[in-house]
């Protein structure tokens, strides 16, 4: 037997030697087994009669392109075995030389692919369904997100809700000094017609005119502060100030802090910041209603902001009551609140740390019983 062959004889796949003229002149124990032969029924025979008709001519071409040129890699040929479907084999040869180096044939090593082909039906099957899996999740994160949305739109509006009452008093105030100018004005026009030298007459209407304007503008603050809260954020980032943002929600938390409560605000010199502000402000109003809560109608709460050149840190400190470490430890819990029954829902600090992490900060607590709390927001710029 030739040593090329003999090299073969004990290998796990399908070897076999081919006569130029394309007769299987010997085979290794595995050829015959996978064509349920032994290997005296295989010797002599045509190699085309153990391939499906489609795949006959494929065969005489891959020997007529051994012989040429030396040998061939990766040719698939069909097979037929009795009682069975054909099976597909990818077959490397070389030429097969005696002793002398004259050409005695050739050698075909067919390693069976219907292994491969089912693993490559099942990886495809596998890819379908993590396709449909990735599906799956992209609608459930587009669900969350909205829903996400929605909530933070909701508390928002809960947050209102609870300034409603302050803001009314608050636009009410300037409005009544308006009314109150106006009717004055309308009083004392028929006299300074009648005397239009009055000085004195003509100082008191620019008076009230004078104050009238500061209330219109006072009122006019205070819709814009409520139009930045009612509205939802752009999906993209904007730059924005974020002593403007804190500024307008102070406003706002200032016409529900009641008379014996002081807001005192320290803008630092900081840099725009790319965010989403009605969402930032939200934060601010959350905290700031929490320290003016915490105050139990009377005390000290502080605005601040900072900026050491890579992060903004706006500060939320109050004189109130404290919290012990047990609660620290639970802030920011889903639906833990230290408000009265039916005063809070739980979700404000929730939805604060998701906010501020969204934006890649930090949120920070620091608090004794009797000493107040200190809540620091950290952003980057």
């Amino acid at each position: 037997m030739n040593e090329l062959f003999a090299a073969f004889a004990h290998a796990p796949h399908v070897v076999f030697w081919l006569s130029v003229e394309g007769r299987v002149v010997d085979c290794n124990a595995a050829a015959a087994t996978r064509f349920g032969l032994t290997p005296a029924d295989l010797r002599g025979r045509l190699f085309a009669t153990l391939l499906d008709p489609f795949s006959i001519a494929k065969a005489q071409t891959m020997i007529e392109q051994t012989l040429r040129e030396g040998g061939v890699q990766h040719w698939e040929l069909d097979h037929l075995r009795v009682g069975e479907p054909p099976f597909l084999l990818g077959y490397t040869t070389w030429l097969l030389r005696d002793e002398a180096g004259a050409v005695c044939g050739v050698i075909a090593l067919g390693l069976d692919l219907g292994s491969a082909m089912t693993l490559t039906a099942q990886l495809a099957a596998a890819n379908q369904q993590l396709e449909a899996t990735l599906k799956q999740l992209e609608r459930a994160h587009a669900e969350l997100k909205a829903a996400q949305t929605q909530l933070v739109q909701s508390e928002k509006m809960r947050s209102l809700g609870q300034l409603v009452a302050g803001v009314a008093h608050e636009i009410n105030t300037p409005l009544g000094y308006v009314a109150n100018n106006l009717a004055f004005l309308a009083e004392r026009l028929p006299a300074l017609r009648a005397a239009p030298t009055d000085e004195l007459g003509w100082h008191d209407v620019s008076d009230a005119i004078r104050e009238s304007q500061t209330g219109i503008e006072r009122i006019a603050a205070i819709v814009r502060a409520l139009r930045v809260f009612a509205r939802p954020d752009e999906d993209s980032l904007v730059p924005a100030d974020v002593n403007e943002g804190l500024a307008s929600t102070v406003r706002m938390v200032r016409a529900v802090s009641g008379p014996r409560v002081t807001i005192h605000e320290e803008y630092g010199q900081v840099p725009r910041v790319f965010c989403h502000p009605g969402e930032l402000n939200q934060v601010f109003l959350n905290l700031l209603l929490n320290a003016v809560h915490a105050c139990r109608g009377a005390g000290t709460v502080l605005a601040q902001t900072m900026s050491d050149g890579t992060s903004i840190t706006v500060t939320i400190r109050d004189t109130g009551i404290g919290m012990d470490a047990a609660t620290l430890a639970r802030l920011g819990e889903p639906f833990f609140t230290t408000w009265p029954d039916g005063g809070g829902t739980g979700l404000g600090l929730a939805i604060s740390r998701e906010i501020v992490a969204r934006h890649g900060g930090q949120l920070r607590f620091q608090s004794e019983p009797g000493r107040g709390t200190t809540v620091e927001v950290i952003l980057p710029v």
